[in-house]
């Protein structure tokens, strides 16, 4: 079979007289009731002595992101039978952060990645599958996928593949266009009738959201880390062509078995280093900065967040995506995707051509393949059918993925600031936020929940000029829950769009923009500074110095020495509240969790 230029041809693993030893051949030894079993689903013993690869996927009723996904796991398990394996389909579906928004339900969403990463190592551990292929589209479903592979590492071959993406609707509204309308209709300036129009038409089919959120993002970072075929991600979810990588994807699981190459062979530090140079040139997620470090750590390879503020300050910013830009991700992957940004940074010397990938073959070598193929003429061919937002001319390659001699910008996406608010470090996607915050001092507005935070601000109580601080929505804390209203309505709002900041704990969506600063290390429960910061305290911004400082109190600016001293004179008299949650899947996530600058992950 061939998918756009990359070969994936499998020979039969022989199965009579096979010398090639099996991790299911230990069931095969010692489980006397297997086959038994197994044949009430009508998998015979001839099914049984053949490789065994799971294909697992989030399919399931919980959004659109999963809806479709059943397709592709057909499609999966027919490539491991042509192949010569036996398929087994395992399902465990995932939550939606949109559905989770507004409400405790959010506090479930980001524990959900760990929980979900261990079913899947647990499938895998428990019934001794040969290789898998694990198929999802979603903000926490496709880094657990990661997450699991780098688990198994060292045990099985894994190929991921990304459940692609939604079209845009009407006028080139997109899901992020719900949240911004929603503001505007609870601060009084804009009809119920409005919103409602939008919720019809913003998300027209089955895919993961249109712009370059969490789930976009991560699909970008499966194919970057080689783990996902190339050209996969952001694949038009209702388009034949995902069924093709779906396929293909059963075809390569059985070929890294046959050459007995395993996830470990392919995730390396060089695939984490070229993952963050694709973030940093796509404008991705900052979310991604949690499930990298969680990545590395469960591979067990030492993975530093700074690096990716070291490359975005070497690798150009080359997207026109959405919310920092104008075009969906759909369209990104009709630009050429992937792949075109691959091949536009080939000889900038920022990625390591030579690391493996799911191919078998070296991100260099997939490149050449895409580049002799017909892959860019059809997809780019397909921009042509879509206008410019403007609505002026056809849309082409360089309206979305710009050349690296004409970058949107020359110094990346996402920043890591740190200082007395921050020692550990925070994150800001400053390409999704406008120049002129990108250096800010001002007053300190502080709360400790989102819900009092967003009547504010939807109320306009908040004085321009003021960054406003939540605390106690970090990992422990409360699971870290992303903050999508409160962004929503600070640059919903034309009175505070260019004038305030938001600082916190917890995390953002991928649909944020603005000038917002997340992450904030070590959180307030476990007493970070961000725990100690008074309403009227001055905290000043700067990406130039990539700084986050308490620089004065009372509205007046203090030095260095006095304000260590106030800050060691607040940390004295604080005291840890009680946890917020205690039982259950929550309460166990609160307990265990990381720090969010190292991937807060279930430690």
């Amino acid at each position: 079979m061939t998918r756009l230029g990359v070969n994936t041809e499998v020979r039969d693993i022989e199965q009579e007289g096979r010398t090639m030893e099996l991790r299911s051949d230990e069931m095969r030894r010692v489980s006397a009731q297997h086959p038994a079993l197994l044949q009430t689903g009508g998998v015979s013993r001839t099914d049984l002595s053949k490789p065994l690869i799971l294909v697992h996927s989030n399919a399931g009723h919980s959004h659109g992101g999963s809806f479709h996904l059943d397709s592709l796991v057909e499609q999966a398990m027919m490539g491991v039978r042509e192949a010569g394996g036996t398929p087994f389909k395992y399902t465990t579906t995932d939550v939606c952060d949109g559905i989770a928004q507004g409400h405790d339900g959010m506090n479930y969403v980001l524990p959900s990645r760990d929980y979900i990463a261990g079913l899947i190592e647990i499938y895998v551990q428990s019934h001794r599958f040969d290789g898998a292929v694990l198929i999802s589209s979603c903000d926490k479903a496709l880094p657990a996928a990661l997450i699991a592979a780098a688990r198994l590492k060292d045990d099985i071959p894994v190929v991921v593949v990304p459940g692609g993406s939604s079209e845009v609707g009407s006028n080139y509204l997109m899901s992020g266009s719900i949240g911004l309308t929603s503001v505007k209709v609870d601060s009084g300036s804009l009809p119920l009738e409005e919103l409602e129009f939008v919720q019809r038409q913003a998300i027209p089919c089955v895919g993961a959201c249109q712009f370059m959120g969490t789930a976009s993002t991560m699909q970008v970072m499966a194919e970057a880390l080689g783990l996902a075929p190339p050209t996969s991600a952001l694949t038009p979810a209702n388009e034949y062509h995902i069924l093709e990588s779906s396929r293909q994807a059963g075809n390569l699981v059985m070929r890294l078995l046959k050459e007995g190459l395993k996830a470990g062979d392919i995730l390396s530090e060089a695939s984490l280093r070229n993952a963050v140079v694709i973030h940093q040139a796509t404008g991705g997620s900052t979310n991604a900065l949690l499930h990298l470090p969680a990545i590395a750590h469960a591979a067990g390879i030492e993975f530093d967040v700074s690096l990716f503020d070291a490359m975005g300050q070497e690798v150009p910013y080359l997207t026109n995506i959405h919310t920092a830009g104008e075009y969906s991700s759909r369209q990104f992957w009709h630009a050429g995707g992937v792949q075109r940004v691959v091949a536009l940074l080939r000889e900038s010397g920022l990625l390591d051509l030579g690391a493996l990938t799911v191919t078998a073959e070296t991100v260099g070598k997939n490149v050449e393949k895409v580049l002799d193929s017909d892959f860019f003429r059809a997809v780019e061919g397909c921009l042509g059918n879509y206008a410019t937002v403007g609505g002026s001319r056809k849309l082409n390659r360089e309206d979305v993925i710009r050349a690296p001699d004409d970058p949107k910008n020359t110094y990346g996406s996402v920043a890591v600031l740190k200082g007395n608010l921050a020692p550990v470090g925070s994150v800001f996607k400053y390409s999704a936020c406008d120049p002129a915050m990108y250096e800010h001092t001002g007053r300190a507005v502080v709360f400790n929940c989102e819900e009092d935070c967003y009547r504010a601000i939807t109320r306009q109580e908040i004085e321009p000029g003021s960054v406003v601080v939540v605390g106690y929505e970090g990992p422990r804390g409360s699971g870290m829950p992303e903050l999508y209203y409160v962004t929503a309505a600070t640059v919903g709002l034309e009175k505070y769009r260019k004038s305030i900041a938001l600082v916190t704990d917890g995390r953002f969506s991928g649909a944020t923009s603005g000038p917002v600063i997340g992450h904030v290390s070590p959180e307030a429960f476990s007493g970070g500074p961000i725990a100690l910061v008074e309403n009227e305290d001055l905290i000043q911004i700067s990406l130039r110095r990539r700084s986050i400082d308490v620089v004065g109190i009372q509205g007046r600016r203090k030095e260095p020495v006095e304000m260590r001293n106030v800050l060691e004179q607040r940390r004295a008299a604080w005291q840890q509240p009680a946890p917020r949650y205690t039982a259950g899947a929550l309460g166990l996530y609160c307990r265990l969790a990381a720090c969010a600058m190292e991937g807060a992950y279930m430690s």
